[in-house]
């Protein structure tokens, strides 16, 4: 009877220990998605302002708006896949 309550005992003891190791591993796990969200979201923001530097160039007349047209449509598959990377990984998806 007294290994029982001695064998219960350790048990409990090994669940307490384990548990915090558990949460650290897990925290470890979700890291490098959160790097993952904030390098594309920091590329996102990188190819918007790309964008509306080709739009204030085309406003004060600095490019024609065929250089324009031809510099959005080269950014914009990129920005479609960081878009879509972020819906992916649960990040933010909105557009400051």
């Amino acid at each position: 009877m007294e290994w029982a309550i001695l064998l219960g005992l350790a048990l409990i003891a090994a669940v307490l220990v384990a548990l915090p190791a558990r949460s650290a591993v897990a925290r470890a796990v979700d890291a490098p998605a959160d790097d993952e969200v904030t390098r594309l979201a920091a590329e996102r923001d990188r190819l918007l302002a790309e964008l509306r530097e080709f739009d204030d160039d085309a406003a004060a007349g600095r490019i024609s708006a065929d250089d324009r047209s031809a510099g959005r449509r080269a950014l914009a598959p990129g920005l479609r896949a960081v878009t879509e990377a972020l819906r992916a990984l649960g990040g933010r998806e909105d557009v400051a």
